[in-house]
């Protein structure tokens, strides 16, 4: 089995291009890398490097290897996060969500509950909450957007409105309902950290003016 020490020589080099620099960058000795290189190629029993006068590159064999192995310490890492966060998760119950009313929700649920909750306090885009959720970085995660996956159940928990509060004296506010272009040139006190409805405020009003703010 080849140690992971020794892939990461193979994969600073394909950077590094020079045995000085992947020296350097991995804060070893030259010497060092040249002994692990040559393991490398006992390791495998081929010819990784085509070496010459001052000068050594990657056979194709070579390239093939350090793609291999760059893929390879990639899982490794995988590996290790996500059995570090399956084991938290089964101390610690993770949630995180890309709308700001269902954190409210679980922040106020984490405030009254006896068990050990944690609640991300930055609103997630869908696609990371996916990931961060399947690498059990998060135990349950609440999107907006439709998961299609055989290895997340989906349940469906509502529908998340937005309100506008308008000036008592402004002649909307004794409207029943106001549309997107009534509200055009007006400006608004946002909350920042809205998730999906900063972009769709931006979008359906085009001349308001938004002033954000974190509270």
């Amino acid at each position: 089995m080849i140690d992971n020490y020794l892939l990461e020589y193979l994969v600073t080099f394909t950077k590094a291009q020079t045995l000085a620099k992947t020296a350097a960058a991995l804060n070893v000795t030259q010497p060092t890398v040249t002994r692990g290189m040559q393991r490398l190629e006992e390791e495998f029993g081929v010819k990784l490097f085509d070496r010459q006068p001052n000068c050594i590159t990657l056979t194709p064999t070579g390239k093939l290897a350090a793609k291999l192995a760059k893929q390879l310490l990639q899982d490794n890492r995988t590996l290790v996060t996500t059995v570090r966060n399956y084991d938290q998760t089964n101390r610690v119950i993770k949630i995180a969500c890309s709308a700001p009313g269902p954190r409210f929700i679980a922040e106020r649920l984490r405030d009254q509950s006896a068990s050990s909750i944690q609640v991300e306090p930055q609103l997630l885009p869908p696609d990371q909450l996916l990931d961060r959720l399947r690498n059990r970085q998060f135990s349950m995660i609440i999107s907006n957007h439709e998961v299609q996956t055989d290895q997340v159940e989906l349940i469906f928990l509502g529908q998340e409105h937005l309100f506008v509060n308008l000036d008592q004296f402004m002649y909307l506010a004794n409207q029943r309902s106001v549309t997107f272009q009534e509200l055009r040139g007006i400006s608004f006190v946002v909350l920042s950290d809205i998730g999906p409805w900063k972009q769709v405020v931006q979008d359906q009003i085009p001349d308001a003016k938004f002033l954000y703010q974190t509270d």
